[in-house]
């Protein structure tokens, strides 16, 4: 399921308005914002989840939290909006902390609200104090069912949201994972192969997930891989690949480098809740070209089977050849204009665009140029 994103005055992004859903790409020079407009939604489901200060220390502090171009008194505002209802956290900044005010609505009708520089927030006529919570997960125990019913979609976009970056695929090779009940993966994806071993013993739902993963590894790699094999060692889990050809397994350790990220980002899918969404930073990193192209078709396959919103930060021309035929799904973070993204089939016409690869005009700087030419 879709949704609406708005922010003003994060960090790298001065105004943003974004509604993507599906398979997206997000694309642009460095430094234009790529990776913080996806990390938006992970520092709210700090907030959601643990509050002020675990959000604040996601973003790196309160240094640089504020767009060096807003005014010393301008709010940074986020916005999350699905469906018929949103939420809104205003953060104001006064150094060393981060105050906030936060309000919740449901069809026009304000619900939750918390001022700012206030410990008092009221959900509907109920008063409550709060400190550094957020007024949004309180309200979704003192609503009453039908109103928790109508924004359980918005909470859990919120609160299951996952962006993956600098994925420790080398301590998954020397160490292996710890040995956990998890269901899902994390973040950094250190607990990848326990989370496989408890999909594949687990329940139906489950061992679904499994099967995902490891069929997806034999499409990526179909003249490699055959099947994997779990080992347990004390507190720890690690993985044995059996690869066509070959009569002994190999250990994580002695593993190809693009075998393992893969596994990685086909996790990283399948972990997302159905209805929701996941980004994943760079997925092309390590990847033959064969492999970026099986994996972009598994992750458009189970979008549309699940209802997922992917959102994938990109600089590989295979991954953008890969929306040759969708270039409203291509996002650019392209300086110079006063909200971003841009959809590419804003950009430029797509009747143009019908006519390239979308992976050359980005070679060529046609769209988000490093060096913008001179005027």
């Amino acid at each position: 399921m879709g949704f609406t994103l708005e922010v003003e005055n994060y960090r790298a992004l001065r105004k943003v308005r974004w509604s993507p859903s599906g398979v997206c790409a997000i694309t642009g020079p460095n430094g234009s914002g790529k990776t913080t407009l996806l990390s938006v939604i992970e520092f709210l489901r700090h907030f959601l989840q643990r509050g002020n200060q675990a959000a604040v220390e996601f973003s790196g502090g309160t240094a640089s939290i504020r767009n060096q171009h807003a005014g010393i008194t301008d709010a940074i505002r986020f916005t999350l909006l699905q469906q018929n209802c949103f939420w809104m956290v205003q953060a104001y900044l006064t150094p060393p902390s981060l105050e906030i005010s936060e309000g919740v609505w449901l069809d026009q009708q304000q619900l939750a609200n918390r001022d700012i520089f206030s410990s008092t927030a009221s959900v509907l006529e109920r008063k409550l104090i709060i400190s550094g919570d957020s007024v949004f997960s309180h309200a979704m125990s003192l609503l009453p069912t039908e109103q928790r019913e109508a924004l359980k979609g918005l909470h859990e976009l919120a609160s299951n949201f996952r962006l993956y970056q600098n994925l420790q695929s080398g301590t998954l090779r020397t160490v292996g994972s710890p040995s956990t009940a998890d269901l899902y993966l994390h973040t950094d994806g250190r607990n990848a192969f326990s989370v496989l071993r408890n999909w594949k013993a687990g329940r139906k739902e489950h061992e679904e997930r499994w099967r995902f993963v490891r069929d997806g590894l034999e499409e990526c790699f179909p003249e490699l891989f055959e099947d994997i094999e779990f080992l347990s060692a004390g507190q720890t889990v690690t993985v044995r690949f059996f690869f066509k050809g070959l009569q002994e397994p190999i250990d994580a350790y002695s593993a190809p480098h693009g075998l393992l990220i893969t596994l990685l980002h086909l996790c990283a899918i399948a972990s997302t809740p159905d209805g929701g969404a996941a980004a994943i930073d760079e997925p092309e990193n390590g990847l033959h070209p064969y492999a970026i192209r099986t994996l972009m078709d598994l992750a458009r396959a189970r979008a549309s089977a699940k209802d997922l919103t992917l959102l994938l930060a990109t600089h590989s021309p295979v991954v953008l050849n890969t929306f040759n035929t969708e270039p409203e799904r291509v996002y650019i973070m392209e300086p110079g204009h006063d909200v971003l993204p841009i959809a590419l089939s804003e950009h430029s016409n797509p009747e143009w665009l019908a006519h390239f690869s979308l992976g050359d005009l980005y070679s060529d700087q046609t769209f988000g140029a490093q060096r913008r030419p001179p005027k």
